[in-house]
């Protein structure tokens, strides 16, 4: 290797130092300044002062509901698996159920869920909750025009 190589290596050398040096003396010196947070324009507790709640005021994102299952007597026994769900499909129960069982089942869902889902084998049927009740029967509905 010449010598003006060498010498054009070590002055190459010498500025990457250089620079390499300057960006972490630069990183060191911004990341020990404090920055104000961003103006977001809300004022704390500006707008709360004025709100009262009443002391009857439920806090609750989420209700009890009692779904009532009436069995279908059955010569035989049928057992299937009973599953509850919402309506976007989130489980809130499965167990095996013989179908010739009436059962109670408490359940905790969504404030705004307006009805359950019940699925026993085949059937899939949607079950509106009406005063945090909802109710479920394997007894068909028979009405005069199927007579």
């Amino acid at each position: 290797m010449t010598e003006d190589k060498k010498i054009i290596i070590r002055k190459m050398t010498t500025k990457i130092k250089q620079f390499l040096t300057l960006i972490f003396v630069a990183t060191l010196v911004l990341s020990c300044v404090k920055l104000d947070p961003p103006d977001r324009g809300i004022k704390p507790n500006e707008k709360l002062n004025g709100i009262t709640v009443p002391g009857d005021f439920n806090w609750s994102t989420s209700m009890k509901v009692e779904v009532s299952i009436t069995g279908l007597p059955t010569v035989i026994e049928i057992k299937n698996t009973l599953k509850i769900t919402l309506a976007e499909g989130t489980t809130l129960y499965s167990a095996l159920h013989n179908m010739s069982e009436n059962v109670k089942i408490s359940l905790t869902v969504p404030n705004e869920t307006n009805s359950v889902v019940i699925i026993y084998g085949a059937t899939h049927q949607n079950i509106p909750i009406v005063n945090k009740k909802a109710e479920f029967s394997f007894i068909p509905v028979v009405e005069d025009t199927e007579l």
